[in-house]
């Protein structure tokens, strides 16, 4: 008997173990996992590992798809199973948080894992004190460079759909109404750079950007406590720029001197996504007027009229964001000129302190231009008093294509832009998103999300031939004046007044 029992209590620890697996479904169940419940890991991502030792079958599964877990489930047995989590770097500077479930019947085990968030997320490329960079969009820059049109050839020839912007010449897969939140290459965006300094140079409170560039522009920018870097942008090319990075306390963190390159001054200020799509958030399609060549060899100057999308709308906050609204007035915009129609006009700013108009116009093209040529000449008056008053104007209408489009061709003629030119500057709207150069509801008109309106079509083709015609045998410029003079009933004075403002 004494035997008996002593075999017995050596099987029992077996049975302990066994029951519950496969063969024994009612066993009670023992999950071991080692190691810590709160995990750390570091933000440049990589994997970590722990054991499950358990006598019944279990699983493991993250909470967020940014950890991955493997394997994912393990069979009763007595040696323990390594599991590893990875996950690659954080995007983002705040840390993040997963829960990792290992979970058997009746019981489950909780780990939490957080990844430190990284203080460099975000930050373009480096600028470096002393060097040259580029301004332009490489995408804009070489459509502006190697595109050449003659004037009066509108309703022969486009280029544009040779160039990489949005949806024409896309090498692979073409971008559909399905995948152009992902995939549009972002060409009315201009470059972007990031001033740096160290963690231990770091003080309490926020910290100011302050730049100068030899165009006699300055700005400051608040950067918020805790920052490592401040992206740049918006930089007007062929231009020396000086920086400088104080604390609260007037520390200096970076200071240094750059040059730049490139063709056009393209903006961009920051905004909020649209219901989670990556594109289409803040002041889209927008660009400077100035450093345009005019027939007679002048330049048009920087930083006085710009043109582009709305800067906001009736039925949400979007596009701006704090931010945004910051970056429009460190690029010292004082005036804003709403184009659009009854329908989505704003008659506030869309930055306080703007001064504002909105004569509510419901149509580009000619009809603008005839119909409306009250409303044209208002538009003509508010952009040359802005001038007038040091307050660099914005205008725009909802997507910055049409009515924008059809202010921009009469401004830039008026100012004696060659007419070539001024159809290459009208269709670089086709490097903006869907949401600007293609309006969300042409997709039952417009079975891919192409950008229709190039120079042969619509406004271009419709206003460009029209001045023409008042030119006779002048030049586009003539043209152009005499519609204000005679149609819109412009001053004389005026528009020379807004020659001189303007050109150097």
């Amino acid at each position: 008997m004494f035997k008996k029992i002593l075999a017995l209590l050596m099987v029992l620890p077996l049975l302990v173990f066994c029951k519950g697996n496969k063969n024994n479904p009612e066993a009670e169940p023992n999950v071991v996992v080692s190691g810590e419940r709160d995990i750390s890991i570091k933000a440049d991502g990589g994997a970590i590992t722990f054991t499950v030792t358990s006598n019944v079958d279990w699983t493991a599964e993250a909470d967020e798809e940014w950890l991955s877990v493997y394997p994912e489930s393990g069979e009763a047995s007595e040696e323990p199973v390594v599991v590893t989590l990875t996950c690659e770097a954080n995007p983002k500077m705040k840390n993040r948080s997963c829960n990792v479930f290992i979970n058997a019947p009746k019981t489950s085990i909780c780990i939490t894992v957080t990844q430190i968030g990284d203080p460099m997320a975000g930050a373009a490329p480096e600028l470096i004190s002393g060097s040259t960079v580029q301004a332009t969009n490489p995408l804009v820059e070489k459509f502006l460079t190697e595109v050449t049109y003659e004037d009066k050839t509108c309703k022969v020839d486009t280029k544009i759909f040779d160039y990489y912007g949005g949806f024409g010449g896309k090498v692979g897969e073409p971008l559909t109404w399905a995948n152009w939140g992902t995939d549009w290459p972002d060409g009315d965006m201009p470059m972007q750079y990031s001033i740096r300094w160290s963690k231990d140079a770091l003080e309490d409170g926020p910290m100011t950007l302050h730049m100068e560039d030899a165009l006699s522009w300055s700005g400051d920018l608040e950067i918020a406590a805790g920052s490592l870097y401040v992206n740049i942008t918006n930089l007007v090319p062929n231009d020396s720029y000086t920086y400088k990075v104080t604390s609260a306390n007037g520390k200096i963190l970076a200071q240094g001197s750059f040059n730049t390159i490139g063709t056009l001054h393209q903006v961009y200020f920051h905004g909020d996504h649209d219901k989670g799509n990556i594109k289409g958030g803040g002041g889209r399609n927008c660009r400077d007027f100035g450093g345009w060549k005019t027939i007679d060899g002048k330049t048009i100057k920087y930083r006085k009229i710009y043109r582009g999308g709305r800067l906001n709308e009736k039925w949400s906050p979007y596009p701006l964001n704090a931010q945004g609204e910051k970056e429009v007035l460190f690029e010292g915009l004082g005036a804003e000129l709403d184009l659009r129609g009854e329908s989505d006009v704003m008659f506030t700013p869309a930055v306080a302190g703007l001064d504002h108009c909105a004569p509510v116009i419901e149509q580009g093209g000619k009809t603008m231009l005839v119909k409306d040529a009250a409303k044209t000449k208002e538009c003509f008056e508010f952009v040359l008093n802005s001038v007038r008053s040091g307050k660099p104007v914005h205008f725009h209408c909802s997507l910055g294509r049409d009515r924008t489009g059809t202010l921009g061709i009469l401004l830039f003629g008026i100012l004696g832009v060659r007419e070539g030119d001024i159809a290459k500057e009208y269709e670089l709207t086709y490097f903006a998103p869907v949401g600007y150069s293609v309006s969300i509801s042409d997709q039952k008109s417009n079975p891919t999300p192409t950008f229709k309106n190039t120079r042969m079509s619509w406004v271009y083709s419709d206003v460009v031939p029209y001045f023409w015609e008042l030119a006779g045998d002048g030049t586009f410029a003539q043209g152009v004046e005499k519609y204000l003079l005679d149609v819109a009933g412009v001053p004389q004075e005026d528009i020379d007044e807004f020659r001189s403002l303007m050109l150097e």
